[in-house]
């Protein structure tokens, strides 16, 4: 993320920051088990490959957090992607034989910009963004504005 962001730095191209959690992850395993949890993040990072970009980048950040950088897109042409990956999502069903599991995922979309020192501001106001989609009801996307907080 940091290498991406001093490229933002260097070239002045437009890059957009993409952070989703798997909404209430937690009942997940506490319901199914650890192994199906494994199978729903197993599934999302699947959607997620299939649905980006060659140049972009994504990964797991941690736990059921997950990062999405997109190379050439401007906040608005983000949020059509969150859209696009979030629906994807909320028709997926993981089959684990026993259990039929559906999932969403809540997103916050930020966009590098002059007035950002660095990546850890950039990653903080897609954080903010999430939280925001978070505090909306979950399974939506929210674009960063300045004065969204975090919770």
């Amino acid at each position: 993320m940091q290498q991406e962001y001093q490229r933002f730095v260097r070239s002045g191209n437009t890059v957009s920051l993409i952070m989703f959690d798997i909404d209430h992850f937690k009942k997940v395993n506490d319901t199914y088990g650890h192994q199906p949890g494994d199978d729903v993040i197993k599934s999302v990072a699947s959607l997620v490959l299939e649905t980006k970009r060659d140049i972009d980048i994504a990964g797991r950040y941690g736990g059921e957090e997950f990062g999405i950088i997109l190379a050439n897109t401007c906040a608005d042409s983000a949020k059509v992607f969150a859209e696009r990956l979030r629906q994807r999502v909320e028709q997926t069903v993981v089959d684990t034989g026993e259990h039929k599991i559906q999932f969403t995922i809540s997103l916050g979309i930020s966009e590098a910009s002059s007035d950002i020192d660095n990546y850890k501001a950039w990653l903080k106001q897609a954080d903010a963004a999430l939280y925001a989609s978070k505090r909306g009801g979950r399974n939506q996307s929210s674009v960063y504005k300045e004065g969204m907080e975090m919770e």
